[in-house]
């Protein structure tokens, strides 16, 4: 079977990771707060200096203190698998 050339706009996985290779800034925020004591999650926003504002995903884990920090280093393990 003859193996088809890469596309231009479909780049393999090697050069997109090159692509990537920049210097980024992991924005995030952590506090404990009793569960019974929140009453909503808004959005986060950070603002760029070129004026842009970025959303920020927050996300809520409820439970013990050993079984929030459990799972608090499992999503952190995911998100830069997400990266990779």
């Amino acid at each position: 079977m003859k193996k088809k050339s890469a596309s231009l706009f479909f780049p393999d996985a090697a050069a997109v990771k090159l692509m990537i290779m920049e210097k980024l800034t992991l924005v995030y925020g952590l506090r404990l707060i009793g569960e019974a004591e929140i009453a909503a999650v808004e959005h986060g926003q950070v603002l760029t200096e070129n004026g842009q504002t970025r959303q920020v995903t927050l996300h809520t884990i409820a439970g013990t203190r050993e079984q929030i920090r459990r799972q608090l280093l499992e999503s952190i393990d995911a998100f830069f698998e997400l990266q990779d």
